[in-house]
């Protein structure tokens, strides 16, 4: 399913609003945005047809509802993606790493010389609809850019989703995540003194844009997963300036190079956490072609304090990290992320009865070794709690708060809350309940 499929298929079931009206990408496209997804069920995807200074089409609230982020998915609902999800992991054994390292398939099987990109000489980046979101915003953004690296010595792949700000026609500021693929790939190029290629990828198969984000674990290749979970026939092409393979049906595909110790200003930046965040040190990228569709559509997300879209892309994370902690962690039970706080990682697992000191360990081995490593907050809880019901789990959490199952490490918190006995628990007796269903038609309640 290419992007433009996946359009499609939101159009016939009535979840894509065309605005034909002329928006500027400064400011007025993000408050349509904002205002459209704080709507009931995240409201509709919207397709701006036009829009100021830029000939390309925008394409936004893509995923902003659990059905939409769903189809986006290739599934029916988030249910049906946790059974894709579970069945994938379920064909092999060993640890959550060990599956899902697949088998690398010759790349010469999945590439192919038809696309559509085209070479475009005379494009500028400032040609493209890039948003800026929020007044205090440096600067106009790719928000949706698939940045493609490749390790300078292994040549194992990394496809992260970052934002990229507008510096000019033909340079970007690249803010990686500090630990990410590109980040890695990119000391070492330095290491090497070489420049780093790179491709943002704007537009494909949907999907790609969850695998890019999704925590999977080193040595897993995103395009191998991608084949695996969802589009077995996903066929890549050459690059055109640079030695990457990008996907065949993306709308643009923008290549360039990093230069070791070439950075620059990025941001102010708003989001999530509904503050405006910079960085001086970000990676710039020049650009050395643009390829795209011969009517591509460009797609964006707003990003900022929540309600946004994007917490629905971070809700399938919690069901990969969900499936993937019960095979390396088998004492943890469920796992449920609470939607304000996703992006920090804040988690509440329930976990099966064991000693504190056990249960310490496993908080501390969640730290070091597990996608939860970044988590501000972790809590344990036991099994009888509903984790669903962020008003029970918080509830159970404060009446079992001890100093002793209280634990910090550099800026993060954990907190044991286990240990309630059973026997101890307020509940109603099964004979009452028996009683009131034997004479449910008396009381005429």
């Amino acid at each position: 399913m290419d992007f433009q499929a996946y359009l499609q298929q939101l159009s016939e079931l009535d979840k894509l609003k065309r605005v034909k009206a002329c928006v500027n990408s400064r400011l007025e496209l993000a408050a349509l945005c904002r205002r459209e997804f704080t709507k009931d069920n995240g409201g509709h995807a919207l397709l701006f047809e036009q829009v100021s200074n830029s000939p390309f089409s925008v394409a936004a609230n893509l995923f902003g509802s659990a059905q939409r982020a769903s189809l986006l998915l290739h599934s029916a609902s988030f249910d049906h993606f946790s059974d894709k999800l579970k069945t994938l992991l379920q064909q092999k054994t060993g640890s959550v790493a060990e599956r899902l390292r697949f088998t690398k398939t010759t790349e010469n099987t999945f590439l192919t010389a038809q696309t559509d990109l085209q070479f475009d000489p005379d494009f500028a980046l400032t040609n493209l609809p890039a948003i800026q979101s929020w007044p205090g915003e440096g600067g106009r953004y790719l928000n949706l850019s698939m940045a493609l690296t490749q390790h300078p010595q292994t040549g194992r792949r990394n496809l992260g989703l970052y934002r990229a700000q507008l510096i000019d026609s033909a340079r970007l500021a690249l803010n990686f995540a500090p630990g990410s693929g590109a980040a890695e790939h990119l000391a070492v190029a330095a290491k090497e003194q070489q420049p780093l290629p790179i491709s943002l990828i704007l537009g494909s198969d949907p999907a790609l844009l969850w695998v890019a984000a999704a925590p999977l674990p080193d040595g897993c290749d995103d395009f191998a997963f991608s084949r695996a979970l969802f589009a077995p026939d996903l066929q890549l092409t050459v690059g055109f300036s640079q030695p990457l393979s990008v996907p065949a049906d993306a709308e643009i595909v923008i290549e360039g190079q990093i230069m070791p110790g070439e950075t620059a200003t990025e941001g102010p930046f708003g989001n999530h956490s509904g503050q405006y965040v910079s960085r001086s040190d970000c990676p710039v990228m020049q650009v050395t072609a643009i390829r795209h569709r011969p009517q591509p559509v460009f797609p964006t997300t707003v990003v900022g304090p929540p309600p946004s879209e994007n917490i629905y892309l971070a809700k399938a994370n919690e069901i990969l990290l969900r499936q993937m902690l019960k095979i390396d962690y088998p004492q943890i039970r469920d796992l449920q992320m609470p939607l304000e706080t996703i992006f920090h990682g804040v988690a509440l697992l329930a976990v099966k009865p064991q000693s504190q000191a056990d249960n310490k360990e496993l908080l501390y081995a969640l730290w070091q070794m597990s996608p939860l490593s970044r988590s501000r907050l972790l809590v344990l809880l036991d099994e009888d709690i509903n984790l669903s019901s962020a008003s029970s789990s918080w509830w159970r959490t404060i009446n079992c708060l001890q100093n002793q199952r209280i634990y910090q490490d550099n800026g993060r918190i954990a907190i044991d809350a286990t240990g309630v006995t059973p026997s101890s628990l307020v509940v109603e007796d099964r004979q009452t309940r028996e009683l009131l269903q034997r004479r449910r038609d008396e009381y005429a309640l």
